[in-house]
């Protein structure tokens, strides 16, 4: 074999592993943040009561309704929040995922059991104009990004070593 033909012949070897990696980047990244998920959902705060959402017909957004007279379109039960909390993956997004809450597609009943709505994450974590928040999720990823980048590493090493193994690179 001439050193051209070695030369093809390891140049078509690295694209091929080029392609394993970038065709399991994303699985990859899930797999972290599958940890990372777990350990938002852990630090979530949960309410010892469920806490309701009103929808009230308003001339202007200032007036509210007097207590008791709003119209209750949902209930969220404790540990919505951190029942919520996911990976997401986005079709746009071919190389990464999310990790956060999952907003229900129709927001309006019960969130209690597999039936969960986050959309208040940010409330809790950034807080509002009358309360500071709790910054549990940014807590939770900095206590378990190096186990997640961790994580990450191993499998990509994993990967790298079942290429070799499997086309004989010496």
């Amino acid at each position: 074999m001439t050193i051209e033909q070695e030369i093809q012949e390891a140049v078509k070897k690295l694209q091929k592993c080029g392609k394993v990696f970038y065709d399991n980047r994303q699985r990859v990244a899930a797999l972290g943040g599958a940890y990372a998920a777990s350990a938002a959902e852990a630090a979530a705060p949960k309410s010892r009561k469920p806490h309701k959402r009103y929808s009230t017909a308003k001339l202007t957004k200032k007036i509210r309704a007097p207590k008791g007279l709003g119209k209750v379109v949902a209930t969220y039960f404790p540990g919505n929040l951190g029942r919520s909390i996911n990976v997401l993956k986005f079709s746009r997004a071919k190389s990464k995922v999310f990790v956060g809450a999952k907003l229900s597609r129709r927001a309006t009943g019960n969130f209690q059991g597999r039936r969960t709505d986050g959309y208040y994450m940010h409330m809790v974590e950034q807080g509002t104009k009358n309360w500071s928040g709790k910054a549990f999720f940014r807590a939770s990823w900095e206590r378990s990004k190096g186990r997640v980048f961790g994580i990450m590493t191993n499998e990509f090493k994993r990967l790298g070593a079942n290429f070799e193994q499997q086309n004989a690179i010496k």
